[in-house]
């Protein structure tokens, strides 16, 4: 597992927990069958986190790092220690959901607790468990095989000691234990003024907050983010100018992914089935003179990249994917351009294009580009953030633009690829050699 890219994932997704999501540490313990955190470092089974997508790892660890960033630990104080655990948990995993990231198997789901912060929660479960003691007299027989509750799939909230969710909370009584017995000491020292870090202020303000405005600001600033993210990519796209680079980009780990264009139909409407009417290859059939018709069965296409100074390297592995899922429907060269074209390369296997050299990292010229084409081929596709002037020359491409730049180029066809194909093809990846489901 790529703790980094986990990591990296965590401080684009949400923001408003960058504090926190740098200051934890991350530590694989083999002794444990999921995750937990003792609210500084998050612990996690290298196999339980092998086990899950890309999608789930994020769930797992964001999931841990709310449970920092809401001081959900010290904030337990003398409550029921199980209907605390499922609070936090429910709010917690509710707002994940909300937020496109897929649950993991056995953990605490109550839907209505997107609507709660923890305490609220809380009080809200501790006044169900009150009123079941109420109706039951406290029969035991009785409460040991009740049906269970609407906010949990545990057998029994009285047993203190079992975990609820995918994680464990284990931990918890130790750090409050040990957290008594340090402010105690503080007491002892008088060091109630002891300065806090910023990680301590940054915890301070989210539980100030709580679960429900955090979760609904970091949404916002998250849209900022991206915005101002587009904005950075065009400056520096036209800040280029009509600079170019020119040196190599090497690209690796490209992987694969399954395609996020038809491109067998795509590829069939643009081509022309040309067919050979000569008699080059002719037979004589019963004393007539017959010819052979040949159909060219596999289109030409030419690919341009787009390597100016706005594409980085995610970018590009993803322009590269889909040239292979192109490949299984024409034959293919590939080039790429800033200022300059670079020149075509041909591609007969997807290891040609793991090893094609990459050339730019200059502005963008979209002259270039459509001037480089040769003019009898059948496909001419080119791969771009769009982030330049349009082009002057009419010319019959496909563009495909990823992102949420809007071109209109004279002539041709424009494929948008958006933000949520874009982070599906980020979290998709295969190795080469396989074709089953991604982890």
């Amino acid at each position: 597992m790529d703790v980094e890219y986990i990591k990296r994932r965590l401080l684009v997704k949400y923001p408003f927990f960058g504090s926190v999501v740098a200051n934890s540490n991350f530590i694989a313990e083999e002794s444990l069958k999921t995750a937990g955190t003792d609210g500084k470092n998050i612990y996690y089974s290298p196999d339980f986190i092998k086990s899950l997508t890309i999608d789930q790892q994020t769930f797992i660890f964001a999931h841990e790092i709310s449970h920092i960033a809401f001081n959900h630990i010290p904030r337990r104080e003398d409550k029921d220690k199980k209907l605390w655990n499922i609070a936090t948990d429910s709010v917690i995993n509710a707002f994940l959901k909300q937020d496109g990231l897929p649950p993991v198997e056995g953990g605490v789901d109550i839907p209505e607790a997107i609507n709660y912060d923890a305490e609220t929660m809380y009080e809200k479960l501790l006044d169900e468990k009150k009123q079941k003691q109420k109706e039951q007299n406290n029969d035991q027989e009785k409460k040991d095989n009740q049906q269970q509750s609407s906010f949990s799939n545990e057998n029994s909230l009285d047993e203190e000691t079992k975990d609820v969710g995918h994680d464990t909370h284990s931990m918890w009584d130790r750090v409050l234990e040990k957290k008594k017995q340090e402010e105690q000491q503080i007491r002892d020292e008088n060091q109630n003024n002891k300065q806090k870090t910023k990680n301590d202020e940054a915890i301070e303000k989210l539980t100030e907050l709580g679960e429900k405005e955090v979760f609904k600001r970091n949404k916002i600033e998250r849209k900022k983010q991206l915005e101002e993210l587009r904005k950075e990519l065009a400056s520096q796209s036209h800040g280029y100018g009509n600079t170019t680079n020119g040196e190599r980009r090497n690209i690796t780990d490209i992987g694969t992914a399954k395609p996020l264009i038809d491109w067998r139909r795509l590829l069939k409407e643009a081509i022309k089935y040309d067919i050979d009417w000569s008699y080059q290859n002719a037979g004589i059939e019963d004393g007539v003179v017959t010819a052979h018709l040949e159909k060219i069965t596999k289109p030409e296409t030419e690919i341009i990249l787009d390597t100016s100074g706005s594409i980085n390297e995610t970018l590009l592995r993803n322009f590269l994917r889909e040239c292979k899922n192109i490949l299984q429907n024409s034959k293919v060269k590939v080039g790429c351009f800033d200022t300059n074209f670079y020149g075509f390369t041909e591609i007969k296997s997807v290891l040609d294009i793991d090893n094609v050299p990459f050339y730019g990292g200059g502005g963008t010229d979209f002259e270039v580009a459509v001037n480089a084409f040769t003019k009898r081929v059948e496909n001419k596709i080119i791969f771009t953030d769009g982030n330049a002037n349009i082009p002057s020359t009419p010319m019959e491409a496909i563009w495909i633009v990823f992102g949420n730049e809007n071109i209109n180029p004279i002539g041709g066809k424009v494929i948008y690829i958006n933000d949520n194909q874009l982070e599906k093809l980020n979290n998709y990846q295969m190795p080469n050699d396989s074709k089953g489901k991604s982890r």
